[in-house]
């Protein structure tokens, strides 16, 4: 996956807004592409959305999210650039 630095700045930087514009399936979607172009993105994007939207009760679902997410799309983006996926 060779991206310019801008197309990777932008998923990164529409990722970022979609917590503020999309419903959260989508968010999450693009916190895993986001992911797949800078692996930390999603953490940080899971705790933003923690930060914006915890109610006080409960788990940190979003920080929580955001690591699996950038577990899975760190261990995907090793697979495609050794290729074996």
């Amino acid at each position: 996956m060779t991206f310019s630095p801008y197309v990777k700045g932008g998923i990164v930087l529409l990722s970022g807004l979609s917590l503020f514009w999309f419903p959260w399936p989508v968010t999450v979607a693009l916190m895993f592409f986001s992911g797949l172009v800078f692996p930390p993105a999603s953490l940080a994007l899971g705790i933003a959305a923690d930060l914006l939207y915890y109610p006080g009760t409960g788990y940190l679902w979003g920080t929580l999210m955001g690591g699996m997410l950038a577990i899975v799309s760190a261990l995907v983006r090793h697979f495609v650039k050794t290729r074996i996926m």
